[in-house]
């Protein structure tokens, strides 16, 4: 393993840290450490770039247990360094079935985003092999005990099905993954339609007076955004959006709901809540007998 230092982080409230990549200013990524008395919460683990575990070693003494957002690359390609995890229960079979690229793709891709100086001395051994571990099923409502500190589970299924943001009361901050940002994508496999994503944020509006700063995946957001979301969610049901068509992922012309100004994270409007969605999934759909059909969904 090279010397690359991969990771810095910021303490954004005491015991609480912002964990980022320090060999780029590309991949705006974002995990969290949060310390309690009897262990440490680690929040996602970004693409694998590096040993996370080894830096979250430097801040905490803490045993380190592992919870999710969801289940997308960008969130999970290290989660082999920790053993076990936990996520939402309507995320597990996608991640179970996840295929990654190979460490030899991750190296070529980190070193495309580096710094010209460190990217010559990134190792294959620095990227974290992908594999699925033994998963534990969180559901809405939970409540994760830290010994001194009490983190809530909300469901806020939308971008994946299982999405979900994990509430410090005491801190009043929300770690929030993808669930409600500048850049909500509803346009994969496992995402929700727009109508059941709108009540999902409902939901999660009832908690909103209980946070002062949305920490997300991506993103650092107030809580107005979860307004804003609910406000485009229903202007998609009723057809009054702007649908403005964007060259996404792949070549396929995306949809999203409101106009770009100078960035993709950026509205014309100046408010801070976007979202990309499919045109024939926004109505809820009836609800049938769960199919099974072990087609894996691809999950980015």
């Amino acid at each position: 393993m090279s010397e690359v230092n991969y990771f810095k982080a910021t303490e954004i409230t005491k015991r609480s840290w912002m964990i980022e990549y320090a060999f780029t200013d590309r991949e705006h990524v974002y995990c969290y450490l949060v310390e309690g008395r009897d262990c440490a919460l680690l929040i996602d683990t970004m693409y694998g770039y590096g040993s996370l575990k080894a830096f979250c070693e430097t801040l905490t003494d803490r045993p380190v247990k592992l919870v999710l957002t969801h289940f997308h690359l960008d969130h999970v390609a290290g989660n082999a360094e920790f053993g076990s995890c936990y996520m939402h229960h309507l995320d597990i079979a996608n991640y179970l079935d996840s295929k990654l690229p190979p460490q030899e793709a991750m190296l070529a891709h980190a070193k495309e985003e580096a710094f010209p100086e460190i990217a010559g001395e990134m190792e294959l051994s620095d990227m974290v092999p992908f594999a699925p571990v033994l998963t534990y099923p969180l559901y809405d409502g939970d409540l994760l005990d830290l010994g001194d500190r009490t983190i809530e589970v909300v469901w806020v299924g939308g971008h994946s099905a299982g999405s979900v943001a994990f509430i410090d009361k005491e801190r009043r901050i929300a770690y929030t993954g993808d669930c409600c940002n500048g850049n909500t994508l509803l346009g994969f496999g496992n995402s929700l339609p727009v109508e059941t994503y709108l009540q999902n944020l409902l939901h999660f509006k009832h908690y909103q007076k209980d946070f002062n700063m949305m920490y997300g995946g991506h993103q650092v957001l107030p809580p107005t955004v979860i307004d804003e979301g609910i406000e485009l969610s229903a202007r998609v049901i009723a057809g009054t959006d702007d649908k403005e068509e964007v060259q996404g992922f792949h070549g396929r012309t995306a949809i999203y709901a409101a106009n770009h100004g100078a960035s993709p994270i950026e509205r014309a409007d100046g408010k801070l809540f976007n979202m990309c969605y499919k045109p024939e999934r926004i109505l809820a759909e009836e609800k049938t007998a769960r199919v099974i059909d072990f087609k894996p969904v691809p999950m980015f």
